[in-house]
């Protein structure tokens, strides 16, 4: 099949792309002049390369020439931030963009990442623009599956692990603890994304993707705890609503926004069977991912002197 990858040098589209050359797909990507390539490995010497910007029409229908389906795996960047991009610029028109150029060259298939949560209740800029962008596929007379997943591994080694190590022997986390989540592997959810693109069972369906451990925040700190050889466990968080209301009083010193965390924290209790049902791979558990990845945080901060 003949597919077109954008965002091939992010970390999920990196592996979405690796995955389709290894599956014998014909891949091309749209990237920018200043791309960093190396996450696309030995894939990258497979790929063909077309510069363009999804925000360019005439740049989008130049690489979609040619080909049967895309994969979609975008999100703002602080890069496209500092160029003054929005969330309507980059997750919703930048998408309506590839719709619709996808209809004029008569595609056949749109793979989409979205994000878990996204639905027509959202406040925020950012999810009212991922739930506006899976209406325009949903509604472009295209198959598609859309995903939205719960929980990534690798946002873990970025956030959860230092703040682990940082912190030390302590009961209390930053945030709540009790809510529910079902995380996985970029690389599996990235799997699924390509099987999607000619799976039956993947048709016309937007769902929401984990992996098979369903477990609570405190489960999870209280994990990496124990690989980082820290002897504590979490029982004290902060409730979603005491955490909007912290914003509020100093939302300078908060990563999210108030709309943001009305969107972003909520319990979240996937059954896995869909999931198997539909792609029937072995995902990696929490566990296993947690003896690789604590260490070599571990290393990186000790190495940083943190």
């Amino acid at each position: 099949m003949n597919i077109l990858v954008i965002g091939a040098t992010g970390d999920v589209g990196s592996e979405a792309a690796k995955s389709a050359v290894k599956k014998g797909h014909r891949v091309r990507a749209l990237v920018r002049n200043t791309s960093n390539r190396d996450k696309l490995g030995e894939a990258k010497d497979t790929i063909e390369f077309v510069e363009g910007d999804m925000l360019d029409k005439a740049s989008l229908e130049r690489a979609l020439e040619g080909m049967e389906a895309v994969i979609i795996s975008i999100r703002l960047t602080e890069g496209e931030q500092k160029k003054g991009r929005t969330y309507q610029d980059v997750e919703l028109k930048g998408v309506t963009n590839i719709v619709e150029a996808a209809q004029k060259k008569g595609l056949r298939k749109i793979v989409h990442v979205s994000a878990s949560g996204v639905g027509p209740q959202c406040v925020s800029d950012m999810y009212k623009a991922k739930y506006q962008s899976e209406e325009a596929i949903r509604k472009s007379g295209i198959d598609y599956t859309i995903f939205q997943p719960s929980g990534m591994f690798k946002d873990f080694a970025f956030y959860h692990i230092p703040t682990v190590i940082k912190m030390g022997v302590t009961n209390k986390w930053p945030g709540p603890i009790d809510l529910h989540m079902s995380p996985l592997s970029h690389i599996d959810l990235a799997k699924c994304m390509v099987d999607a693109l000619t799976n039956p069972k993947a048709s016309k369906k937007t769902l929401e993707i984990g992996g098979p451990d369903c477990i609570t925040s405190a489960e999870l700190l209280n994990m990496i705890a124990g690989e980082a050889g820290i002897p504590t466990t979490y029982t004290e968080g902060v409730s979603k609503d005491q955490l909007i209301e912290m914003v509020k009083s100093n939302p300078q010193k908060s990563f999210f926004s108030v709309e943001m965390i009305k969107d972003f924290y909520n319990d979240k209790r996937l059954d896995f069977k869909i999931i198997d049902e539909i792609f029937g791979i072995e995902f990696q558990r929490v566990g296993d991912f947690l003896k690789e990845a604590v260490p070599r945080v571990k290393a990186a901060l000790t190495k940083q002197g943190k």
